[in-house]
């Protein structure tokens, strides 16, 4: 697997930045590189220069003041040298090798473009800067008559990516070369490839490895990614493919996916892999059905591994494997919130927020589901890490709601002497059926749900709120929060689930402060 930290040392730390990911984040809740660096690896990073979200390859951050000021220093007396290389349907009308000193923004700036080949369609171009201006490549590229591929700002053509990637950094103070290799995606295209294997390989380029610095399980293929109607997860060393569309059977799909996988393969090796389709009405059918196995699937479960935490794992014809890997940057963060506090997990399922909050040193954590078997798998994921003693984990099989009518009560009875919590983690199913003809829905019960949990925080309290609602309306989900709490941030989802233009959006997450 890629391992997309390319250079370390106590001033600089250097890495292959993926596309679909900003460089800092732009408002509270975005999770840029710095802030992925800062939640996962435990970095204080300060930004030498930006890459464009749609833009990979090579990055640089300065690790403390002192070298941000050098760096600082060092763009200011044009000692960097940055080599980019970028995709194009257009032709430069003059010279294989021309320079553009047209200002930008009304400052000086200059960049070398060279020729490097051409192919089925397509240009490959060279660019070269010292100091670079906003968009500057992609301006004079467009100011020449060859705007890159993906840049609809600048008279590009559509693609499935900005198609401009950073080659190269030499950097004065780092004596090693800061190389990161041609996109696959460029590769392919310039060799005529199309379909699943490009889909993939742009795909690929939104993650580069980067969950796997921190987890062996991922997500490999988000929903909406490549034009088969799937999703690809990676556990360990084996896949789970998720299938939305019942046009073709397991097998037909498989074999449309084979080209797809067999570059995936390359990336990241597996030993097996179970294909599933799921229905369309899950409450009026079997939520899995026609599966499709292949390679050497383990007897026993896998264990997937996140941080310092292991979660057990099953891979077969279930309704879930028992962990939803698109919390994983929302199990971090209530890691490191987590320290002496009073936590509720709600609709606690397989109890992974549970563990990580005890892990950290919670006071108590309640994990509260009414499916006896959810909880039966949360408490093996206490004990695989040795968090089943000491008595702090509390497993509640109740229904949510009446477990939240009960504290209600309790706390209008006696305010002053009621226990309130510090942390409440909320994230119900989006339908979810109570027997005896009671059902629940996250949007015709999210209201009292808000009013209930925030009633019982503290006055330093913190809820964390999700759902996987994907026809519900964000606005009215956000603003019910709004109502009772100071200060509601969205999050965004881990970068193996990358928002795709067009498609609803796969999770909502929200931290929610009293």
């Amino acid at each position: 697997m890629n391992h997309p930290i390319l250079y370390e040392d106590s001033d600089w730390l250097v890495v292959e930045k993926p596309i679909g990911i900003s460089t800092h984040g732009a408002r509270p809740g975005d999770t840029g590189l710095v802030e992925w660096l800062a939640l996962h690896r435990g970095y204080d990073l300060h930004v030498c220069s930006r890459l464009d979200k749609g833009t990979s390859g090579v990055l640089l951050f300065a690790r403390h003041g002192t070298a941000s000021g050098r760096a600082q220093l060092i763009h200011e007396e044009k000692e960097a040298r940055k080599r980019y290389c970028f995709v194009s349907t257009g032709r430069h009308k003059g010279e294989e090798r021309w320079r553009v000193e047209e200002p930008l923004d009304d400052r000086e700036c200059c960049t070398d473009f060279r020729l490097l080949c051409r192919s089925h369609g397509y240009f490959c171009y060279e660019a070269l800067i010292q100091r670079g201006r906003t968009h500057q490549i992609r301006r004079h590229a467009a100011f020449s008559g060859v705007p890159v591929l993906g840049d609809s700002r600048y008279g590009g053509e559509d693609f499935y990516r900005l198609c401009l990637h950073c080659l190269e950094v030499d950097w004065p103070d780092i004596a090693m070369a800061l190389i990161s290799g041609q996109p696959d995606s460029f590769s392919l295209l310039l060799s005529g490839q199309s379909g699943p294997v490009l889909e993939g390989a742009v795909a690929w380029e939104r993650r580069l490895g980067w969950p796997g610095l921190v987890t062996n399980s991922f997500r490999l293929v988000q929903r909406g990614e490549v034009s088969l109607p799937v999703s690809i997860d990676l556990y360990d060393s084996f896949l789970s493919i998720t299938a939305f569309s019942r046009e073709n059977d397991s097998t037909h799909l498989k074999d449309e996916l084979q080209s797809l996988l067999n570059y995936l393969g390359g990336k990241v090796p597996w030993l097996g892999g179970i294909l599933r389709h799921h229905a369309r009405n899950p409450h009026r059918q079997k939520l899995i059905h026609d599966t499709l196995c292949w390679g050497d699937l383990p007897a026993e479960p896998v264990i997937a591994r996140e941080h310092d935490l292991a979660f057990i794992v099953h891979l077969n014809d279930s309704q879930h494997t028992g962990l939803f890997l698109d919390q994983r940057d929302s199990r971090r963060r209530i890691f490191q919130v987590s320290r002496g506090r009073r936590v509720a997990n709600l609709f606690a399922f397989t109890c992974s927020f549970s563990a990580a909050a005890v892990a950290a040193g919670a006071e108590v954590v309640f994990s509260i589901d009414l499916a006896g078997s959810s909880l039966a798998r949360g408490k093996d994921n206490f004990a695989v890490n040795g968090l089943d003693t000491g008595g702090r984990g509390k497993f509640i099989r109740e229904d949510v709601l009446k477990w939240l009518a009960r504290q209600e009560r309790k706390v209008t009875a006696a305010p002053d002497t009621f226990s309130y919590w510090d942390l409440i983690i909320c994230d119900p199913p989006v339908f979810a059926s109570g027997g005896r003809g009671h059902s629940f829905h996250v949007e015709k019960q999210w209201p009292e749900l808000v009013r209930k949990v925030r009633l019982l925080l503290s006055d330093r309290g913190i809820a964390l709120f999700a759902n996987n609602h994907r026809s519900g309306s964000a606005s009215f989900y956000l603003q019910e929060l709004q109502r009772h709490f100071r200060s509601v941030t969205s999050l965004l989802p881990p970068m193996d689930f990358p928002i795709i233009a067009g498609e609803p959006e796969h999770v909502r997450i929200y931290w929610c402060e009293v």
